[in-house]
């Protein structure tokens, strides 16, 4: 088993189809099973209206299901996770999105160090936190 996991934003998730070179290593690490790797419904919507609003919905579809056949744990929207990201929601409102709770609460939950796009994530300082840059 991984000793460490890791739960992947949106921003994470974009720069993986770009192979952006800050991403690449992790995601061999996750696709080979050396690495557990969490994200959450709600980013896995963001990802694709994002990639749908400048690459068209085939591109999202094709890109939103190569994440869930990948070894990524895609956590469904439930009771444990909703009663972690609703009071994180409610805390740093104007901060972050809803988006951003529930990958916080699969962070939190999941004891995963945060690979995020998203400076405010880690000025938070809930969880562990690698911070990668938008090109």
């Amino acid at each position: 088993m991984a000793s460490d996991r890791v739960a992947l934003d949106t921003g994470a998730l974009m720069l993986h189809f770009t192979d952006d070179k800050q991403i690449r290593e992790t995601m061999s690490k996750i696709e080979s099973g050396a690495l557990e790797s969490h994200t959450c419904e709600p980013n896995i919507a963001e990802l694709y209206y994002k990639t749908c609003e400048t690459l068209g919905s085939d591109v999202a579809e094709i890109r939103s299901a190569t994440i869930r056949e990948s070894n990524i744990e895609v956590h469904l929207i439930e009771e444990m996770l909703t009663e972690r990201a609703g009071p994180l929601k409610c805390k740093y409102r104007g901060k972050i999105s809803l988006s951003d709770a529930y990958i916080l609460a699969t962070s939190i939950e999941y004891k995963c160090r945060l690979i995020t796009t998203d400076p405010r994530l880690k000025e938070l300082n809930l969880v562990r936190t690698s911070l990668l840059s938008v090109p």
